[in-house]
């Protein structure tokens, strides 16, 4: 199975809210997703069918952009060279 995407998607995450959603869909079926932005202005990635190997790769990806952001911080607090 790959990613399907329904649309456009062009988010600035800002301050979130991130958070995991689990609920019982029309089915009857336990749904699992991740779920970026608010109510009326919100991201969600269904995550149910998703394999372990694909989250720990979310995981990474995640862990990649704080030690990017770390970076940039650190560069950002060095003084200007002339």
């Amino acid at each position: 199975m790959s990613a399907s995407l329904y649309g456009p998607i062009n988010l600035d995450l800002g301050d979130g809210p991130v958070h995991v959603d689990t609920s019982r869909g029309p089915d009857g079926q336990q749904r699992t997703r991740l779920v970026l932005g608010d109510l009326t202005q919100a991201v969600v990635i269904s995550v149910t069918d998703s394999p372990a190997e694909t989250l720990a790769e979310l995981q990474e990806a995640v862990a990649q952009l704080i030690a990017l952001q770390q970076t940039q911080a650190r560069l950002a607090s060095l003084p200007e060279v002339a």
